[in-house]
């Protein structure tokens, strides 16, 4: 078991004012077996928004989500969580998997040479042991490369370029494990460290979800945070929101975990 002491903040700047700004944030530690949030304390927009005005809730894939609204015109939103967590990989609960992590995704859809890709690993071992291979592979195939890619570039664009960042990463690999037949989907979270949030994958036997790394070539362990799981990005970012206004968005986020 570990203690981890975390901080996340992020600050979406609009080249414009806007307004009517109805949002959804998913920036709470996931409540699930072998995940526990001790403690946490939220601030939004420098506490303009308190508490009892946002909706706490869980989306459908069983994240915690914060929805708000912002009438008044603005031309920033900021959020600020932090707390602590206590992870214990030895508490997992079994659960079913749901079919939707079988399957290929919008964003996951795999190309003739992803399939090409996949074909030539030889995968025959067990699926925690060709989930390991398989993020082997995709750690040596990809440069890491911020700037190349965007949130909305799919595994096989990503794969095509062989650069990218832990999106892709982590895209890549679900969509070459669900072609071995290994249900897999895409985490949002907080490793131990400080930077930005950080994105990787588990795989599902036997009722447990096991976590692995591909950008960082090693498991997902005990010293990673889940905020968010999906099928892939478009289930779960961090935030996402509608407003009027004819504006651009551009932003800035930082977090630190720390053991306790």
């Amino acid at each position: 078991m570990k203690k981890l002491e975390f901080e996340f903040s992020s600050c979406l700047t609009f080249s414009t004012s806007v307004t009517d700004h109805a949002f959804l944030l998913r920036c709470l530690p996931r409540l699930a077996a072998g995940q526990e949030l001790v403690s946490h304390d939220v601030l939004i927009s420098g506490g303009k928004l308190p508490m009892e005005s946002l909706a706490k809730g869980r989306d459908s894939f069983g994240n915690t989500t914060i929805a708000g609204w912002m009438a008044e015109e603005h031309d920033s939103l900021s959020y600020a969580v932090s707390g602590v967590v206590l992870r214990d990989d030895q508490k997992k609960d079994r659960e079913e998997c749901s079919p939707c992590y079988r399957y290929d995704s919008s964003m996951t859809k795999p190309s003739p040479e992803m399939k090409e890709f996949a074909h030539q690993l030889g995968l025959k071992g067990g699926p925690l042991e060709d989930a390991e291979l398989i993020a082997d592979a995709v750690h040596a195939w990809f440069s890491y490369a911020p700037g190349t890619t965007d949130v909305n570039t799919t595994a096989a664009e990503a794969f095509q370029s062989k650069s990218g960042v832990c999106q892709d990463y982590a895209h890549v690999f679900i969509s070459l494990a669900r072609m071995a037949g290994i249900p897999a989907r895409y985490v949002c979270g907080l490793p131990k460290g400080e930077g930005a949030t950080h994105a990787w994958a588990e795989v599902w036997q036997d009722g447990i979800w096991y976590g692995y790394d591909p950008t960082r070539a090693c498991h997902a362990d005990e010293g990673y945070i889940v905020l968010a799981v999906g099928r892939d990005y478009g289930d779960c970012p961090t935030e996402r929101g509608v407003f009027k206004g004819n504006a651009f968005q551009m932003q800035q986020s930082f977090m630190q975990v720390m053991e306790g």
